[in-house]
């Protein structure tokens, strides 16, 4: 039960970037890594350039 209420807690979407703007999203992270390795093949391209990052579900608080 206690994972169930985790991955509810942390469910959102992951972001594909480049060069800080958004290309891409998915609620999959193995599509994003497909979709990076495709678009984006490590040969071509600096790591520095490509992120990954999730985005979390819900409201956002302020303290």
């Amino acid at each position: 039960m206690m994972q169930e209420n985790t991955k509810k807690e942390l469910s959102g979407e992951w972001l594909l970037l480049f060069n800080d703007e958004i290309v891409d999203h998915s609620k999959n992270i193995e599509d994003i890594l497909k979709l990076c390795e495709e678009k984006y093949p490590a040969e071509k391209f600096p790591d520095d350039e490509i992120k990954i990052s999730k985005v979390i579900d819900g409201t956002s608080r302020v303290i």
